[in-house]
C-alpha cells in the first residue's frame, strides 16, 4: 500500500474589477495603486467579453498581493462620491497565463512593427521588425491606444543611431521596439525596481540588452541629452515633471509624451513652453503630443 501524496493548494491571486466612466479612470487608476495595487489595466469594449453596465466606459482590474488588501480597497471604492463598487475575482494558479493566451495574438503596429507573444509562430515579411514579449503576472502587451500612439512615433521617426530614454519605461517595450529599429542605445528608468527587471527580460528576449540599461534613477537626477525622449505616463504626471523632461531632450531631439485624455492636451502642452508641438494624433480617447527642442545654435 502506497501512501497518497498530500494535494498541494494552488495560490489564488485576488483581483478587483470596478467599472467607470473614462473620464474617470486615470483618477482611480492612481487611487487603487495608492490602495497597494501592484498593477492595473484598462480594458473597453474591445478588449471585454460582455459589455459593460450602462453609464461606464472602462473596466479597470487591480491586481493585489492579498485578499485583505483587496477588500480594503472596495471598501475605500464603495465611499467614493458616486460610488464606484468593484467585485473581487480570483484566479487560480497560472490560470491568467491560459487567460492571456487566449486572446493575445501577434499584432502589426504602425507600419513595420509587429507585437508577437513567444508562444505564437509568426511568418515576418522582410520589412517587419518583431518585437517579442511573454506577460508576466504584470499587465502590458503593448496593444493599449496610448501604448500604440508611441509605438507609431518610433517607427517613423526612429531611422538609425539614435539615443533614446525612455521614462516610466513599463516593460519596456518602448525602448525595446526604438532599438530594435536600430536606435543606438536606450536608458530606462522606472521607479518600481520589479519594472526594472521586467524591462531587462524584455531586453534580452529580443537580444537587445547589450544597448540598453535600466534602472530606477528619477528623471530629475539624470544628466544629458537623448534624441529621441519618451514618456508615456498621464497627464498628472507629465505637467509637474515637465521641466525634467524637457531638459533632457537633445538640441533638434523628439519628446513623444503620451497617457493623455483627449481634451487634456492644452494643458499638458502649456507646461512645456521651449519645445514646439509638431504633432497631436489621436487614437480612440486618448491623445499623444510630439514636440521637438530648437536645434543647437
Amino acid at each position: 500500500m502506497t501512501d497518497t501524496p498530500p494535494m498541494v493548494e494552488e495560490a489564488r491571486y485576488p483581483y478587483v474589477h470596478v467599472e467607470a466612466p473614462l473620464a474617470e479612470s486615470e483618477e482611480l487608476s492612481t487611487l487603487l495603486f495608492e490602495l497597494g495595487a501592484s498593477g492595473v489595466e484598462e480594458r473597453d469594449s474591445t478588449t471585454l467579453d460582455k459589455p459593460l453596465t450602462p453609464g461606464a466606459e472602462v473596466m479597470l482590474v487591480a491586481s493585489f498581493e492579498t485578499e485583505a488588501d483587496a477588500n480594503e480597497a472596495l471598501e475605500v471604492l464603495a465611499e467614493l462620491e458616486p460610488p464606484r463598487p468593484g467585485r473581487l475575482e480570483f484566479v487560480v494558479g497560472d490560470a491568467w497565463r491560459d487567460a492571456w493566451r487566449a486572446h493575445f495574438k501577434p499584432t502589426r503596429i504602425g507600419a513595420r512593427l509587429v507585437v508577437r507573444p513567444s508562444w505564437e509562430p509568426f511568418e515576418a515579411a522582410p520589412s517587419d521588425v518583431v518585437l517579442t514579449i511573454d506577460p508576466g503576472r504584470a499587465f502590458g502587451t503593448g496593444t493599449h491606444e496610448t501604448t500604440r500612439l508611441v509605438l507609431t512615433e518610433i517607427d517613423a521617426r526612429v531611422h538609425g543611431g539614435e539615443t533614446v530614454l525612455d521614462v516610466g519605461a513599463g516593460t519596456g517595450i518602448l525602448a525595446v521596439a526604438a532599438l530594435l529599429f536600430g536606435a543606438a542605445s536606450a536608458r530606462c528608468i522606472d521607479n518600481d525596481a520589479d519594472t526594472v527587471g521586467v524591462v531587462v527580460e524584455t531586453a534580452e528576449r529580443n537580444e537587445v540588452a547589450a544597448r540598453l540599461e535600466a534602472n530606477t534613477t528619477p528623471v530629475e537626477e539624470l544628466s544629458g541629452t537623448y534624441d529621441l525622449v519618451l514618456a508615456n505616463i498621464e497627464a498628472r504626471v507629465l505637467i509637474p515633471l515637465a521641466g525634467a523632461l524637457a531638459a533632457r531632450v537633445a538640441p533638434g531631439g523628439t519628446l513623444v509624451l503620451s497617457g493623455i485624455l483627449v481634451g487634456q492636451e492644452d494643458e499638458v502642452l502649456a507646461a512645456y513652453p521651449t519645445l514646439r508641438c509638431e504633432a497631436r494624433p489621436v487614437m480612440g480617447e486618448w491623445a499623444a503630443l510630439v514636440l521637438r527642442a530648437a536645434p543647437a545654435a
